[in-house]
């Protein structure tokens, strides 16, 4: 009997200490809940702090320009740069049959920086070799893009903006052969350009009739 007393005992429990696990619980949720509100608050004044502007340098000298401020300009002003792009987007054209991709600038002869601007940042900048300055006259305070433009700008170097074009090296009306397929070296007249897809349409005269038929660039060449 005394060892049946002993387990109950053993066994017995404080009914406030479910009560304090609840309310343990409840706060460790509501430190969660504030911490992720805290971040958020967090991100927004950063969005609030920094601002993309447009940096017009030399042609040719774009990517000097973001390595300047990417490094010097970031080195002596901790904190104020967030990012620097050059907008790319890309090319594909047909050479001798092939497929040729190649990098384009989107804008050539701009920058640009998502910077917590102060007042000696402008000058430096201004002051950089390779630079004319801040578009459109260089005089006062810097004007940032609105998020309308930036996010434009940042969906077309990221191909969403607009789909990836293909550079035809023929236009319309002009006589061409193809060079591949079931129409290997029939001639035609080119009558539409579908430069997002690389495909061509050529009128041909087969049998006294037209017959229009589409082709992929690398099947043509002018002749």
């Amino acid at each position: 009997m005394e060892n049946n007393g002993k387990e109950t005992a053993g066994k017995s429990s404080d009914p406030d200490d479910s009560g304090r696990s609840e309310n343990n619980s409840e706060d460790h949720q509501e430190e969660q809940i504030i911490e992720t509100e805290s971040d958020e608050s967090t991100t927004e004044v950063e969005d609030d702090l920094y601002k993309w502007y447009v940096i017009h340098s030399f042609s040719g000298y774009e990517l000097k320009v973001r390595k300047f401020i990417e490094g010097p300009i970031a080195e002596k002003y901790p904190g104020k740069v967030a990012e620097v792009m050059i907008p790319t987007e890309q090319i594909t054209h047909s050479r001798s049959g092939k497929k040729i991709t190649r990098e384009k600038k989107l804008y050539p002869g701009y920058v640009f920086a998502k910077l917590d601007l102060a007042d000696e940042m402008i000058m430096e900048i201004r002051a950089m070799s390779n630079v004319s300055g801040f578009p459109p006259m260089n005089k006062g305070y810097p004007v940032p893009l609105d998020r309308e433009e930036v996010e434009r700008i940042i969906g077309q170097a990221e191909g969403k903006e607009t789909s990836k074009s293909v550079r035809a090296p023929f236009s319309i009306g002009q006589s061409v052969r193809v060079i591949s397929g079931p129409f290997n070296n029939f001639s035609g007249v080119v009558e539409m350009i579908n430069p997002e897809r690389g495909r061509v349409r050529v009128i041909f005269t087969i049998f006294g009739r037209k017959a229009p038929v589409e082709l992929d660039f690398s099947q043509v060449r002018i002749n």
